[in-house]
């Protein structure tokens, strides 16, 4: 037990976190960042590197199931924060400073995983969970199905489901302004069974391989190349990834050729929401893709300068980190060729949207006029889709940051595809 007890403490000192946003909640967001980032925490790379859960907002439905998967996939010991948008940052330091008491406890974590020995093995006998092999065809099959799906659909893998099954009532661990949450939800069905083209097309087609797994479809690319074809939606909880968007992708290769935008539950955020004061927008942005570039000691430096102009910094006590900031990230020739659109493709040029966002920070710390965000750049939800079609994955994941999408006033989804190569 005092190793155990040691072992816990010294894991607790700097846990892994996991910060999931809702529309509409970007002040409490950065809130969250700025208490995580002042205390030298870890952001986690998803569910299994994670020991604390934090909710920024309140969830609509459809994000309240994903977020009761995305426990699941916490290994214990664990921690979960709800916080909604009245949450002060006196509030959210306070439920912080108790994370790495709870996260020490051995009795604690000895009931967690007790409790979820259980789960696991009443969901092994009925097939419904994979975290054991289940016994019988059927049921492991549908387990490993559901296992397959989940980390697909949340992590953006290799596929994901085509509809749902019901959901599960979750259960709930109380903890006073915050909870704790240990919720069991329902589970992806599985993909329909692809078939291959041409003169193979009678060996695979609706036949299931060994456990029920499906294949890929095949089709011809933009080169007239037969390439494995993917449907898999990405999303809502990545690392840097805006708050509640769903991409349902159809991926040949690396290559998106076609894509759908929607956020989860409708969401819609009111005027005046995403309105910080000069330049706070443009440094959360320069942040996110610095970080989903691999850069991360200038995208904690872009938060944190962030942070104190919203807290008030007037411009010359920030003017000569904000240069600083500009000459470091428009001086590095690797993030710059990164970024660049492959092939000189202008709607995927991310180096062009990154550097107008550092012209208005470098304009803002030398005094003169910032001039209002080009929001026009920004798409739609019906428009953002388009703008990803015909890009690589990783190129996709940069756009997305430097666009910044959020739900408009309008239209919920919309869906585009790849045209013919030019």
């Amino acid at each position: 037990m005092d190793l155990t007890r040691a072992l816990l403490r010294l894991a607790a000192r700097t846990p892994h976190v996991l910060i999931v946003p809702v529309p509409g909640a970007a002040r409490l967001r950065m809130d969250v960042e700025d208490a995580v980032g002042s205390r030298r925490w870890r952001e986690a790379s998803g569910p299994a590197d994670t020991d604390l859960l934090i909710v920024a907002g309140t969830p609509g439905p459809e994000m309240r199931t994903v977020l009761a998967r995305v426990w699941e996939l916490v290994p214990a010991p664990r921690v979960r924060i709800d916080l909604d948008t009245q949450a002060s940052p006196g509030d959210i330091g306070r439920y912080l400073d108790e994370v790495p008491g709870r996260l020490a406890d051995p009795l604690r974590a000895r009931d967690e995983a007790r409790t979820a020995a259980r789960r696991q093995a009443a969901d092994d006998v009925h097939g419904h969970r994979p975290g054991g092999p289940a016994r019988g065809g059927a049921p492991a099959a549908a387990a490993v199905r559901n296992r397959l799906d989940e980390e697909r659909q949340l992590l953006g893998g290799d596929g994901g489901p085509d509809h749902e099954e019901p959901a599960r009532d979750g259960e709930h661990e109380g903890h006073g302004g915050h909870a704790e949450h240990g919720g069991r939800e329902g589970h992806a069905g599985h993909g329909k069974t692809g078939g291959h083209g041409g003169h193979h097309s009678h060996h695979h087609m609706d036949m299931p391989l060994p456990g029920g797994l499906g294949m890929a479809d095949v089709a011809e690319d933009r080169d007239g190349l037969a390439l494995d074809v993917l449907n898999l939606p990405l999303g809502p909880v990545l690392p840097d990834w805006p708050a509640g968007l769903v991409l349902d992708v159809v991926m040949q290769g690396d290559v998106i050729a076609s894509a759908e935008a929607r956020f989860l539950d409708g969401a819609r955020v009111p005027r005046g929401a995403g309105e910080f004061g000069p330049v706070v927008g443009d440094l959360d942005v320069t942040a996110r893709v610095l970080a989903v570039a691999g850069w991360p000691g200038p995208a904690a430096r872009a938060r944190a300068l962030r942070d104190r102009v919203r807290r008030g910094a007037v411009r010359e006590e920030v003017e000569n980190e904000l240069t600083a900031l500009v000459r470091r990230v428009r001086g590095s020739r690797t993030l710059r060729l990164m970024l660049r659109g492959p092939g000189g493709d202008r709607k995927a040029d991310v180096a062009g949207l990154l550097d107008s966002r550092l012209s208005r920070i470098e304009a803002h710390a030398a005094g003169r006029p910032t001039g209002e965000p080009d929001e026009p750049g920004r798409p739609s939800v019906r428009e953002l889709g388009g703008r990803l079609a015909g890009a690589e994955w990783a190129a996709a994941r940069l756009l997305i940051a430097a666009l910044d999408p959020h739900p408009g006033p309008t239209a919920r989804h919309a869906s585009a595809g790849a045209g013919p190569a030019e």
